[in-house]
């Protein structure tokens, strides 16, 4: 669970789960600021970094514990729908491996999560 709570200041939010906590903020008609991410940011950052743990996850499983492993995403908010554009980047002396990398990458919770109807419910 993700619990919210307005701060004092125009459009910042700090967010709690369980102890982890984090800052999400933006501006609006010139109020707002950039103490944290915006909310968009949020969903992106929550889809590239379960791909790069799924990412790690599959080299680990090819016996593979060093290199670099980094995705991108792009949110592109469109009239009829949402898409996100991803990147996997990997060290070159990863790429023999990005073929099963890439497969795992695609089939990361948080994708398959994204790629079901969602259903918004009050409480």
């Amino acid at each position: 669970m993700i619990e919210a709570t307005a701060l004092p200041a125009p459009w910042q939010v700090s967010f709690r789960a369980g102890d982890h906590e984090g800052r999400a903020d933006t501006v609006k008609d010139g109020a707002g600021g950039s103490t944290g991410m915006r909310p968009h940011e949020l969903l992106a950052a929550s889809l590239a970094t379960c791909m790069t743990i799924s990412a790690r996850m599959a080299l680990a499983d090819l016996g593979v514990t060093d290199g670099e492993v980094r995705v991108r995403v792009h949110l592109e908010r469109e009239e009829s729908a949402t898409r996100f554009r991803y990147e996997l980047i990997l060290d070159p002396a990863l790429e023999p491996c990005r073929p099963a990398v890439l497969e795992r990458v695609e089939r990361s919770p948080v994708r398959a999560t994204l790629s079901k109807q969602l259903i918004f419910e009050s409480a």
